[in-house]
């Protein structure tokens, strides 16, 4: 949802009578996705600061349209469009050239005001930013076209709604009360919870809008699944260099079978190897390490522990507490997955989970329209 693809329209309106092929590269560009990190800190600290209580990271759809107006010029000067590649899709279906964006989606790309539902214009007009290209913002939830033909057994004139973020439409799948918190956790790890109002912030926690003019209070750490990936990675090519052969699928399952261990001076791991948005000059490290501890196992559950504790440093328990959270969803495959992951939410937070075998933000988005169209199954 913070990625970027530019399109030009004539491409959209044709591409139902070209029967799918088109010369592609000639109309639509490359997909810049939130891993493009051309965008570095030298060059953000270059940007205007945005009116908004968010602030725009690197990989940000519109800190990439400023890194490509400055390096690469002729690319924007090719496309009359953009949005993220959902609004592309949609613009698809609905055969219409104009593209149209979720406040969700328009959030995630930095210089919008969520509070008046609208793009810095004044800021971005002032900073040579390309503001023609920039999509029109809607409610989630509102429909914004019916599908232009017949496909995959789906009928023509099927309401289509305006794409909507996946971090939001995973929550409306899982939470069924406001009392509730998720943490969620696939390759990246995210804990939020449902909020009325934007409260005071700290660097860790964002207010991204949800639904019916709610917020999603979220605390994204670029550090989950892809840690113990990295780890077991590790651990494979040292057993390879060896000379001993086993299976990634193998380690797999013995890492998640280990034993674990009990020390006095229990081995304490910081996993950020990805650093973190809101600290990205800040990454892992080892602390206790002893003569004994220094183990698979151990190793294993520190990185498993440290990725809890970092989640709850970003979100403390004491912040879901006054928010009125009286319980955990766990939900992603690290945490269906992972006893010792699951033991130290549990641990971390003293509240009772609930984990869930998926979210399905497929489903979350159906909700979402749904409620804007009961009429669809009257």
């Amino acid at each position: 949802m913070h990625g970027i693809v530019f399109w030009d329209e004539k491409f959209v309106l044709n591409f139902w009578d070209s029967e799918f092929i088109s010369k592609t590269d000639t109309f639509v560009s490359n997909l810049y996705t939130w891993q493009d990190a051309r965008t570095d800190f030298q060059f953000l600290a270059k940007l205007p600061k945005p009116h908004s209580h968010l602030k725009a990271y690197s990989g940000y759809g519109c800190n990439t349209i400023f890194w490509l107006k400055e390096n690469q010029p002729e690319i924007l000067s090719n496309f009359n469009q953009c949005g993220t590649i959902q609004d592309l899709i949609v613009s698809i279906l609905c055969n219409q050239g104009k593209s149209v964006m979720s406040t969700h989606n328009a959030a995630s790309w930095g210089y919008f005001n969520v509070t008046d539902c609208s793009w810095n214009i004044d800021i971005l007009t002032e900073a040579n930013f390309p503001v023609h290209l920039l999509p029109s913002v809607v409610q989630p939830g509102i429909n914004v076209g019916t599908l232009y033909e017949t496909i995959y057994n789906i009928p023509k004139g099927a309401v289509v709604g305006v794409a909507l973020g996946d971090l939001q439409c995973s929550v409306m799948a899982t939470l069924t009360t406001m009392t509730d918190a998720v943490i969620n956790i696939s390759t990246s790890a995210q804990v939020a919870f449902i909020a009325k109002e934007i409260e005071t912030q700290c660097d860790s926690v964002e207010y991204f809008p949800y639904f019916e003019n709610h917020f999603l209070a979220v605390a994204a750490s670029l550090n989950g699944g892809n840690v113990l990936d990295s780890f077991v990675r590790s651990v494979f090519s040292w057993v390879s260099a060896l000379g001993l052969t086993i299976t990634e699928d193998e380690l797999w399952n013995r890492l998640l079978h280990l034993s674990p261990e009990e020390n006095l001076t229990p081995l304490i791991v910081n996993p950020l190897i990805f650093g973190e948005r809101h600290n990205p000059t800040t990454y892992g490290s080892l602390i206790n390490v002893t003569n004994n501890n220094l183990t698979l196992s151990e190793l294993f559950s520190g990185f498993c522990k440290g990725i809890i504790n970092n989640l709850h440093k970003m979100m403390p328990r004491e912040m879901l507490l006054k928010a009125g959270i009286q319980r955990i969803i766990g939900s992603g495959s690290v945490i269906t997955k992972n006893h010792i992951i699951k033991k130290e939410i549990e641990t971390c937070y003293n509240l009772p989970l609930c984990v869930t075998m998926s979210e399905d933000s497929a489903f979350g988005a159906a909700l979402a329209l749904l409620k804007n169209n009961p009429s669809l199954f009257n």
